[in-house]
């Protein structure tokens, strides 16, 4: 019965183990998806973070070198800007000397009535243009204005500003000297002509031109033209002048006047234009350039985020997964252990169901012994007495009683035990549990700690950085404001400025137009009158009431406005009026009636190539920026490689002389526009340059300068011949030493005749002067010291 129970028991544990196991293998089949599934997720977020990581690095190196870029432009700017001022201070100066810059003022004045320069109002052909302009001389500066009382006020002006002298020629008072032609001329030998029919102008300023020329007379060369000296003033083409008076003038002049036929003001030096060019390149690259600077800023912001969040979303995720994969641990450990349970459990049954069938087989046997017993029994009671048989009896019944008691006991105790033995075996599941799970969560909280302690110092290092980068914004916004506010000022002062020279232009352009309208419109009213007076009878009829009003014009011309009181003379006047009109229109004809079309199509066509100007204008910007960073990043890799040359050189110069000496650029802002100096300082003697050392002294910098740069970038080989002729036997030494040391980096072929130096080298190779004249090498074997390669 026992047996019976411990099979059922068994059976139940199966099935209960059974059960178990086919619900973990479904769980820890999900659970390894789900531990491939955030494998993947993980991989994915590696890949991404090293991404972003590399694309952060080059998006900073990029803004670095932006940065690098408009810093150097900054100061380049600054640099040529000073150049320009002084440059301009200077050709100001040139031109308050020359009397140019009073005339720069008066045009800069916006004075009405000024017409402009001389120079300006007058076109010539290429070829004609130096003889003229030597024939014109300093009138060429002459300011022309339309009455004296402009030339009066602008007078006044220059005496206010203190800006210097200036020659004013009044259209209504120039009176040029009148000149006869001599036929006489034309059939000269390199005659050209008269300088004033040489010179294309408005009509307006044709006495303009008549003063300042004259009767001057333009022959082809020098030697035509001394045919006629003292007879007319004559220039040539090459520049020559020969006054009415006999007097020469001519040869070779580098410097001529700044202002030529064409041009409103002094030319500028090409300097100057070569530094507002390169200025207007750079402000250029600097907007281009803040621009990228804020764009890549931007861009660096975006893609830290981006980093911040992947990392964390990674972190995240390893998490997870080494949690989902302790689960998976936990669970196959619990699947063994149930499989081990099972199999115990399994081979428990099988063994209590062998004891069952081996029971089942004795049993028989057990029972016939047990009937004999009784019989025998029986026979006993029979033959015993009453009273010893019922003490038998109690005996017997005494010790089943406690051999029951007994088997109770002893089930009860087992069955404690085997609960016990269970419950010690959950409690050493659960403790090996416990324990994994303290030694999981302490390396967590290590890992956490430190984690923690790391973001704590980055935390204080941003915050430190944050506290500093923004101080420093601060203070450039306080300075950009202020530069803004000066910039807005200057552009709205320049804009006024522009804005009334423009509205003077338009009142002047105004002006004239209508004063040439009026003057066309009189001409026209003139010959009308004239047509008119040709078909009016002869004589006039009396009219009454007719009243003449004179009343005086600018131009000191009188118009007579007759005052027409009655019907019919006002219907003849509007009749007038209407043919007049008429005439106008008809003379207005042909009427292009195309022009629109072909303006709407010049129209289009300027759009695009405006469009495309201004496509080729951000590319060339995006041309010089790159040129920029390129620049910027060839004084990086000069500036990197100049330092550790120069940290190479002052320590293998101390070394060699026991002295001190350094590299030293002839501009260190513009390394690549200068030289090279190697300074240096033997011990016991003053600082000198290499041109002023000795022999020897220029031989151990050299060879200083030589080995700084095979620390910094080495060679295979390195052949010296007789670099050691002009040195001493403490200095041979010395360079027989610092080569034993480089040459464990490269080798060395030295053709030497000084001692030390043969006896440091690893192999030596003599030669010798045979017989003849032939040459003998020799394999030489000294001591065994090794120096040289």
């Amino acid at each position: 019965a026992q047996l019976q129970e411990r099979q059922n028991q068994l059976n139940r544990q199966i099935e209960d183990q059974t059960q178990q196991l086919q619900t973990l293998e479904p769980e820890i089949a999900t659970k390894q998806t789900q531990a491939v599934a955030l494998q993947t997720q993980l991989t994915t977020y590696s890949q991404q973070v090293q991404s972003l990581a590399q694309s952060l690095g080059n998006t900073e190196q990029q803004l670095q070198i932006q940065q690098q870029t408009q810093t150097r432009l900054l100061g380049e700017q600054r640099q040529k800007q000073r150049q320009l001022d002084k440059l301009e201070a200077q050709a100001q100066a040139q031109q308050e000397a020359q009397g140019t810059y009073a005339t720069k003022v008066i045009l800069e004045s916006s004075i009405i009535g000024v017409c402009g320069l001389v120079a300006q109002l007058g076109r010539v052909e290429p070829r004609y243009q130096l003889a003229l302009e030597i024939a014109a001389g300093a009138r060429l500066g002459n300011l022309v204005v339309e009455d004296d009382s402009v030339a009066a006020a602008g007078i006044e002006l220059l005496k206010q500003k203190r800006a210097g002298r200036a020659t004013f020629l009044p259209l209504t008072k120039i009176q040029p000297r009148q000149f006869s032609e001599t036929v006489v001329l034309r059939y000269a030998k390199g005659f050209v002509d008269y300088a004033i029919r040489l010179i294309d102008c408005d009509p307006r300023y044709q006495k303009v031109f008549a003063y300042v020329f004259g009767s001057t007379v333009v022959f082809e060369t020098l030697n035509d033209a001394r045919t006629y000296l003292g007879k007319h003033r004559i220039v040539t083409l090459d520049g020559e002048i020969l006054e009415i008076s006999g007097a020469m003038t001519g040869g070779s002049s580098s410097h001529r006047s700044g202002l030529h036929f064409g041009t409103s003001d002094t030319m500028e030096s090409s300097e100057i234009r070569s530094l507002r060019t390169r200025l207007a390149e750079i402000e250029q690259i600097l907007n281009h350039c803040e621009g990228l600077i804020t764009t890549e800023s931007a861009s660096v912001k975006q893609i830290t985020q981006e980093l911040t969040e992947t990392r964390a979303k990674h972190s995240e995720t390893k998490l997870r997964l080494e949690q989902l994969q302790r689960e998976i641990e936990q669970s196959q450990t619990n699947q063994a252990q149930m499989r081990s349970l099972l199999a115990k459990n399994n081979q428990e049954l099988s063994a209590a169901t062998q004891r069952l069938e081996t029971i089942a087989i004795e049993l028989p046997q057990q029972e016939s012994q047990l009937a004999h017993l009784r019989q025998q029994l029986a026979k006993l009671e029979e033959s015993q007495t009453h009273n010893e048989w019922q003490q038998i009896q109690n005996t017997i019944k005494t010790q089943e009683t406690q051999l029951r008691e007994c088997e109770q006991a002893l089930r009860n105790t087992e069955k404690q035990l085997q609960q016990k033995e269970n419950q010690q075996q959950r409690l050493r599941d659960k403790l090996t549990e416990g324990h994994r799970q303290i030694a999981d969560y302490q390396t967590q909280i290590e890992s956490w700690q430190q984690q923690q302690s790391a973001i704590n110092t980055q935390l204080e290092t941003l915050t430190e950085q944050i506290t500093q980068t923004t101080v420093a914004l601060r203070q450039l916004e306080e300075k950009l404001g202020q530069e803004k506010q000066k910039r807005d000022r200057t552009e709205q002062h320049l804009q006024n400025l522009r804005q009334q020279h423009q509205e003077t232009s338009w009142q002047q352009q105004k002006l004239q137009e209508t004063q040439s309208a009026r003057a066309e419109k009189l001409a026209s009213l003139q010959t009308q009158l004239q047509d008119q007076a040709a078909e009016l009878p002869n004589p006039l009829p009396e009219i009454p009431q007719i009243v003449k009003k004179t009343s005086p014009s600018s131009d000191k011309k009188s118009s007579e406005v007759i005052a027409l009181d009655s019907l019919a003379a006002q219907l003849e006047q509007l009749q007038k009026e209407l043919r007049n009109g008429q005439k106008r229109l008809q003379a207005m004809e042909p009427v292009n009636m195309l022009a629109l079309e072909e303006y709407d199509r010049t129209q289009t066509r300027l759009q695009e190539l405006s469009e495309k100007l201004e496509t080729i204008a951000g590319e060339r910007t995006e041309l010089l920026l790159r040129i920029e960073n390129f620049t910027t990043l060839r004084y990086r890799a000069f500036k990197e490689a100049f330092d550790a040359v120069n940290e190479n050189f002052q320590a293998i110069f101390a070394e060699l002389s026991d002295g001190d000496g350094y590299l030293q650029l002839d501009d260190p802002e513009d390394p690549f526009s200068g030289g090279l100096n190697l300074v240096a300082h033997p011990k016991g003697k003053p600082v000198r340059r290499l041109a002023s050392m000795s022999g020897g002294e220029k031989s151990l910098t050299a060879l200083s300068f030589i080995f700084a740069l095979q620390r910094y970038r080495p060679s295979p080989f390195y052949a010296f011949d007789e670099v050691d002729m002009f040195l001493d036997g403490a200095n041979v030494q010395r360079l027989a030493k610092m080569i034993k040391q480089q040459a464990k980096l490269a080798q060395f072929i030295v053709v030497s005749l000084r001692r030390p130096m043969i006896e440091s080298a690893q192999r030596t190779i003599g030669v010798t002067q045979a017989r003849g004249a032939y040459t003998q090498v020799l394999g030489l074997k000294l001591s065994p010291k090794s120096t040289v390669n």
